[in-house]
């Protein structure tokens, strides 16, 4: 069993000490999109494309860095596993239910962008049923537009069962994708299919 993320808001408190643009869920989706598509992710790879030319990187906190940097190290670990072990870096449950909502919908947009950082630009190229979960992912990106209460029981039911599947299609996602690579079965060594 893998090692659990960091949580939610030390990893928050983290990235706005690098830039108060940054939101966690969105980028661990954009993280969990990378691990999918390129064989390696280190901390660069992963917060550069979204950091502005005036952030450098050599004035980041070490605490930052190395909660970031644990943060990579644990999802890789947990796609690797292959025990369907992976969590989405979300909000804790004294969050509201739509807070939460959204963030699942900002963590989707995120992977969606890490996909595409990763070379996957034609969807419909992808193999197996890949493309309609990744059209799935898109509806739940947009779920900001809908009407959210945080007192419905409704809506936790439906938190609850959106972040399950969207976890596990991800997971299923990386698996896929990394199926036709070369390595053992535990993954080691496997390189991802990224299509262009």
């Amino acid at each position: 069993m893998s090692e659990k993320l960091p949580d939610f808001d030390l990893v928050n408190d983290a990235l706005q000490r690098i830039s108060p643009d940054f939101d966690p869920a969105e980028l661990h989706g954009q993280l969990c999109g990378m691990f999918c598509t390129v064989s390696d992710v280190d901390l660069d790879t992963w917060l550069q494309p979204n950091l502005e030319e005036s952030n450098d990187p050599s004035l980041w906190s070490r605490d930052s860095i190395e909660l970031l940097q644990s943060l990579i190290r644990v999802t890789a670990d947990q796609f690797r596993d292959g025990d369907m072990g992976l969590e989405l870096l979300l909000p804790s449950d004294e969050a509201g239910v739509a807070a939460r909502l959204e963030a699942l919908g900002r963590w989707c947009q995120g992977f969606l962008l890490g996909i595409s950082f990763g070379g996957v630009d034609d969807i419909e190229s992808l193999p197996g049923e890949l493309p309609e979960l990744v059209s799935d992912l898109v509806n739940i990106s947009q779920i900001d537009k809908y009407d959210l209460d945080d007192e419905e029981e409704e809506d936790e039911a439906s938190y609850v069962e959106l972040m399950e599947f969207v976890r596990v299609g991800v997971q299923l996602f990386y698996e896929e994708m990394h199926a036709q690579g070369e390595g053992g079965p535990d993954g080691e060594g496997q390189q991802p299919r990224v299509l262009h």
